[in-house]
C-alpha cells in the first residue's frame, strides 16, 4: 500500500506536511554571486527540514 505526504511549499518559503509546518528557509541575497559553500548550506538547510518534517529520511 502507497503513502502519500500532504506536501506543500507556502509563499513564505515555508514547507508544510500533513498539518505539521517546518522554520522559513531564507532565499539567497543573490544568486548569481552565491558561492559554493553558500549554496551547499542552503540545501543543508532545506534537507534539515524535509528530515524533520519526515518527508525525507535519515
Amino acid at each position: 500500500m502507497p503513502y502519500f505526504n500532504d506536501v506543500h511549499l507556502t509563499p513564505g518559503s515555508k514547507i508544510t506536511a500533513n498539518g505539521k509546518q517546518g522554520p522559513v528557509i531564507a532565499d539567497h541575497v543573490d544568486p548569481a554571486t552565491a558561492s559554493s559553500a553558500e549554496i551547499a548550506t542552503k540545501q543543508n538547510q532545506i534537507l534539515a527540514v524535509l528530515r524533520d518534517l519526515r518527508i525525507i529520511k535519515e
